[in-house]
């Protein structure tokens, strides 16, 4: 399909017609827009999360249809499948600054050494920390220090205590005691204006954010599957000869709250039914073409997941 990318006549000009249509304010924001929140914890062991973390990721896709949790653990096994050499420091710094809420759960030393982390000015009204009944009202640093801070900066329902067992990171305690409050935090999608968004504003070489990555999954429902280094000559015909970076770590965040999935042979496809943007004209020419050539070309690619 690169072949195809790079010299089809007919791909060029759906390509630009899209690329028209963003530029004369035909593709729209959602109305509602999903909450990303970065989720903090220890582990079970060194492939497993702690059974909180689950049992927190399933009510959320039972219950929170406005919400996406994600690990820096699940991003940084995509990354390192892309050959990424980096480390999960890096790649928590940029979950961090990409999410929209940051929720840690004071369950282990390294969670502990999160919530300092992330207790600077910058980061502080983003966060909401699962702690212990049992330290509530103890003088301590932790809650004389960060949890303070986040109170006294977004409120004290960004604290939730709970009785928490010993065994908790390996045998499911009561984590479900906080669901009710984890509810009322997540449970309202973001309100948007609705707005016609410009080009510049989803291009991912200039921006690491929300819009670019709910673009950068669209172009993957409307095109794939398809590679990486195909998806980079598509947004190199829409946007231009840029440098793609961090294309990858959006990759790895949209893999790692299920908005797509990645194969063995590296394809990627949507797991989703719709786009996130509002595309006011059709796309289905679009689609078809892609299909076409797949269909014709590659075929083994539409029996590939």
């Amino acid at each position: 399909m690169l072949n195809e990318i790079r010299t089809k006549k007919l791909i060029h000009q759906r390509v630009g017609a899209l690329q028209h249509a963003i530029k004369n304010s035909r593709v729209y924001l959602p109305s509602a827009i999903s909450k990303f929140v970065f989720l903090c914890g220890a582990n079970k062991s060194s492939k497993e999360i702690s059974e909180r973390r689950k049992a927190l990721i399933e009510f959320s896709k039972a219950h929170l249809p406005h919400t996406h949790f994600f690990l820096a653990e699940k991003m940084f096994a995509t990354l390192q499948e892309e050959g990424h050499k980096g480390n999960i420091l890096d790649v928590e710094h940029l979950i961090s600054d990409f999410s929209d809420y940051i929720l840690i759960i004071l369950e282990s030393p390294s969670a502990f050494t999160e919530l300092g982390a992330f207790s600077h000015d910058t980061l502080r009204k983003k966060l909401v920390v699962i702690n212990n009944l049992e330290f509530k009202n103890e003088e301590s640093f932790i809650n004389l220090g960060p949890i303070k801070a986040i109170e006294e900066t977004s409120g004290q329902d960004r604290i939730i205590y709970y009785k928490m067992n010993s065994d908790g990171v390996s045998n499911l305690d009561a984590i479900g005691d906080t669901f009710n409050q984890i509810y009322d935090l997540f449970k309202d999608p973001i309100k948007s204006p609705g707005k016609a968004v410009d080009l510049e504003s989803l291009n991912p070489s200039k921006n690491f954010d929300k819009q670019s990555a709910m673009f950068l999954h669209d172009l993957i429902y409307l095109s794939g599957p398809i590679l990486h280094k195909e998806l980079i000559e598509l947004l190199k015909l829409i946007f231009g000869k840029e440098k793609y970076n961090r294309v990858t770590h959006l990759l790895a965040i949209l893999s790692s709250f299920e908005s797509i999935e990645r194969n063995g042979e590296g394809l990627y496809r949507s797991k989703l039914n719709e786009t996130y943007y509002d595309f006011r004209f059709d796309i289905s020419k679009y689609i078809s073409t892609f299909r076409n050539y797949t269909l014709k070309d590659y075929p083994e690619r539409l029996y590939a997941y």
